[in-house]
């Protein structure tokens, strides 16, 4: 070989150690489910031809180290796939082609990162797979290493061997060795490079393929690498219905015992009798041989073109003696995407209602999408493959459609006590019509900032966007701008994560919305906004300088024409790839005064307390708990204030001092973050897992309960100007929410309520009669998609009112966590209906803060304020 071509270690920018721990620490079922999910779906997604079967092995293996300790190493093979074809690709090379792969590179894309890939989504470019081989490496040494070892036999007769290593700084073995001199380094006995001895001693591949070598297994890892251990279980719940499917097949052997083991489908899907035929819509329904049913659905559409190719619920009292507690996986409904297990919809957390305590253990089920539902999963997939974002539309829609049919299989079994079909219907029509507008108004759904790449009409979780505008008005304490006056210093911060996703470049749009809604462009610099490779968020600034607003007709560079008195407003756009998405709106009061703040309480509190996972209430053991508070001041005067916070027990802040910033006449206030922690929250009764980097732990009192984060303000003298709470719950369910709606709309279970919607005291549920005279005048809707038609326009009603309820009623006391959650973003107000929803809803804060919500003038404002939430709701649901 020449010399020039002798493999040696090439160096990357990455500080692979702590890269991979970071990947794989975040995956909350353990290393060993990303171990055994990651390898496998590599292997699919290589897959030599659409008819054959991928087969995977996992093999651990015993060799003798220098010192004759013995050393353990892990391989797992593919066959029945292209393995690592297509040609090397350097650095330069991938840089020059902006970091992007064609599907047939799989060489390249094992040994790059950061890359994106043709005709594919993210979720496989952020080296998971490469992670799950390295973590589970612990190099001899004083300090944290990893290796990992390759090698693949192609189509071509062609056979590469390559290596990473990471000692912490990533290094790769180049170029890779070919032929006789891979299949050299593979089969003998120690493989030496670079002061490193590996003991190998391995079989050429035979087959064509790929194989990873994971050398230097810890001991305590061992065993639950043996056929039977958890490795096998974790392999089954991953993967079991695509070996059913007779698409793969996976082993796990022991090469010291001789042991060899077959994952297999669990016992209770193989029991299902095989249905010629495809099930039906309406659900077709099976006794199984040990006693218990099953229903089996299919082709279930679950809006927006989206369907569930098959559903299938059973129930056996058999399964009852099962170990369910080591296996809450099965214990409820698995979602599977792609054919691997994703989460499971637990049948105590998610389906407590209709199942009793008793069927639960014997309640299993799973469900799989149609080809563009599947997709729209994928990009609301977390990054770990261990569940949804619920933020997403598809992900609420479906869990939506699995609570319908687990209500009708209870029915069906006799758990449920019966109902009149139509007041069935009646509700869920009523549910469905409730959740969607609630979802139309608060932030933290149909209006929360959203990804703006798309591909095949599916949203895609890559690039998220914020922008802020800001500016000196001629008067400090106000938004008032006189003819011939000037606003000036208007500065414009646009921020993107990740940084270098974007695509090319972004544009900034300077704009000027008069009083009747039309648009006016004051300045548009086309790709002002550039990526920045290698930042995880990336901020840029624009200076856009003095503008003068005049009554005529402007003549002159940087000035606006407003020739009457009137609100109108200054807005900054980012415009990315044809689409309008971020906005910056500030309200600019042209020749009259703004509205004055509220008489009392100028200051408010909000709080956030949340599990880091999809913005859940519930936090169980070993999860993240994000606590955010800030303060709001509506005084034009800045202000000095005494900050306390509290979790249950634990000090957040005692006595902090800080100042709040004032807010002119007319504007809207800034939130000032005033704290922001995260804690890992632990069972006293439990195992203490792994803490994450930079979060603390924290013990709780109890093993479940609810619990409360709580903040309050005074000002100079002691007195307490806000205060305000946030419940959550440890490991108990929340009361009366599911999928993180604010409250749960029902009628009235007391059957003696006469007014036409009442909210109780803790602001979790709705209520309305199922037989208000208006209600039983409308006509029942079939068509979803008419949301303000019949029924459903009274539900839209009394769900308006009860936002409004649920939105106002903390303020009186300071808390301004719900109504900042109904405040339009800056996105929602590029529409004439969000601007003038606006208005009212800070008229009505005002009044409410100032407690003037008393006699017909508030009356009135809430009736206007409501009619514009129902015209919006209707504009942005037809269909």
């Amino acid at each position: 070989m020449n010399s020039m071509n002798k493999p040696q270690f090439k160096n990357t920018s990455s500080h692979m150690v702590q890269e991979v721990i970071n990947i794989i620490d975040d995956y909350k079922m353990g290393s060993l489910r990303a171990l055994a999910q990651e390898p496998v779906q590599n292997a699919l997604d290589a897959k030599a031809n659409s008819k054959g079967m991928v087969e995977v092995e996992y093999r651990l293996l015993r060799r003798k180290g220098d010192d004759k300790n013995p050393i353990y190493l892990l391989t797992v093979t593919d066959t029945g796939t292209t393995g690592l074809r297509g040609p090397l690709v350097s650095d330069k090379e991938l840089e020059r082609r902006n970091f992007k792969l064609m599907p047939d590179e799989n060489w390249a894309a094992f040994e790059a990162r950061g890359y994106t890939k043709e005709n594919e989504d993210a979720l496989g470019s952020r080296g998971q797979g490469k992670s799950a081989f390295l973590y589970h490496s612990h190099v001899p040494g004083d300090r944290r290493r990893m290796l990992m070892l390759y090698d693949t036999l192609l189509e071509n007769g062609e056979y590469r061997f390559g290596m990473r290593f990471a000692k912490p700084v990533d290094q790769v073995l180049d170029p890779p060795l070919f032929g006789d001199a891979a299949i050299q380094a593979v089969t003998s006995s120690v493989y030496n490079i670079d002061g490193l001895s590996v003991p190998l001693g391995l079989d050429p591949l035979r087959e064509v393929g790929a194989r990873v070598i994971v050398a230097f297994l810890p001991d305590n890892l061992v065993e639950h690498l043996r056929p039977g251990g958890e490795m096998s279980r974790w392999l089954q719940r991953c993967w079991w219905r695509a070996i059913q499917l007779n698409k793969l097949s996976i082993s796990v052997v022991d090469d010291e015992s001789d042991e060899a083991e077959g994952i297999a489908v669990p016992g209770w899907w193989t029991k299902l009798p095989r249905q010629r035929g495809r099930p039906s819509s309406k659900g077709t329904w099976h006794n199984l041989p040990d006693g218990g049913r099953a229903c089996i659905w299919r082709n279930l559409q679950f809006d927006d073109g989206h369907a569930i190719r098959r559903l299938v619920l059973l129930h056996s009292d058999n399964l009852s003696e099962d170990k369910l507690s080591d296996e809450p996986e099965y214990s409820g409904i698995q979602v599977l995407r792609g054919m691997q297990w994703i989460e499971t919809q637990d049948a105590r957390r998610e389906y407590g209602d209709p199942i009793p305590v008793d069927k639960r253990i014997g309640f299993r089920g799973f469900v799989e999408f149609e080809g563009n539902a599947d997709a729209a999963l994928r990009a609301a997939e977390h990054s770990t493959h261990d569940g949804f974002n619920g933020h997403y539309k598809v992900v609420r829609d479906f869990r939506a459609a699995l609570r319908e049919k687990v209500r009708a299989f209870c029915a069906e079994m006799g758990w449920e006590s019966t109902q009149p079909i139509a007041q069935i219907q009646d509700s869920q029509r009523d549910q469905q019509t409730s959740a969607r507008f609630l979802e139309t108004f608060v932030r933290s759904f149909g209006r929360k900032p959203k990804p703006s790449n798309v591909s095949n009409g599916e949203e895609s979780p890559r690039l998220l966007w914020d922008c802020r505008l800001a500016l000196d008005f001629p008067c400090a304490t106000s938004m008032r701008v006189d003819w011939g006056q000037h606003l000036r210093n208007v500065f414009v911060e646009v921020a993107f994560e990740p940084g270098d996703e974007l695509e090319d470049s972004a544009d900034l749009l300077l704009e000027w919305v008069d009083n009747d809604g039309i648009r006016h462009e004051l300045d548009y610099q086309e790709g002002a906004i550039r990526k920045e490779h290698g930042k995880k968020r990336s901020i840029q600034q624009f200076d856009l300088g003095d503008w003068q607003i005049i009554r005529g007709k402007g003549n002159q560079n940087r000035q606006v024409s407003c020739p009457v008195p009137a609100v109108c407003t200054l807005r900054a756009v980012v415009l990315y790839q044809d689409e309008r998405v971020a906005f910056a709106p500030r309200a600019v009061y042209i020749q009259q005064e703004p509205p004055q703040p509220p008489e009392k309480n100028l200051v408010s509190l909000a709080i956030s307390a949340v599990n880091d996972d999809g913005g859940k209430d519930r936090i169980d053991h070993g999860e993240t708990l994000v606590v955010w508070i800030s303060a709001r001041n509506r005084d034009v005067q800045s202000g000095d204030y005494s900050f306390t916070a509290e979790l249950g027990d634990e000090i957040l802040a005692q006595d902090k001092n800080i100042e709040l910033s004032g807010t002119p006449a007319g504007d809207t206030p800034r939130p000032n973050d005033l704290l922001a922690k995260e804690f890992q929250l632990l069972d006293p009764n439990k195992r203490t897992p792994r803490a994450h980097d930079g979060i603390n732990q924290l013990t709780m009192p109890e093993a479940s309960g609810v619990y409360y984060v709580c903040a309050e303000l005074r000002d100079c003298s002691g007195e307490r100007v806000a205060n305000a709470s946030k419940r959550f719950y440890f490991q108990r369910d929340p009361a009366k929410r599911r999928d993180g709606l604010p409250f749960e709309t029902k009628q009235d279970p007391t059957g003696v309520q006469e007014a036409m919607w009442e909210m109780n005291e803790e602001l979790t549920l709705l209520t309305y009669p199922h037989d208000y005279p208006l209600r039983k005048e409308l006509p029942d809707v079939t068509r979803q998609h008419r949301p303000m038609h019949g029924k459903n326009a009274f539900i839209a009603e009394i769900n308006a009112d009860g936002l409004l309820d649920w939105a106002l009623r903390p303020l009186e006391h300071g808390d301004d966590a719900n109504y900042q959650e109904l405040l339009p973003d800056g996105k929602s107000q590029d529409s004439p209906a969000w601007e003038k929803f606006a208005r009212k809803l800070e008229a009505l804060g005002v009044a409410t803060r100032s407690k003037s919500f008393q006699g017909t003038d508030y009356s009135k404002l809430r009736r206007e304020t409501v009619a514009i939430m129902l015209e919006i709701f209707d504009l942005e649901n037809k269909r």
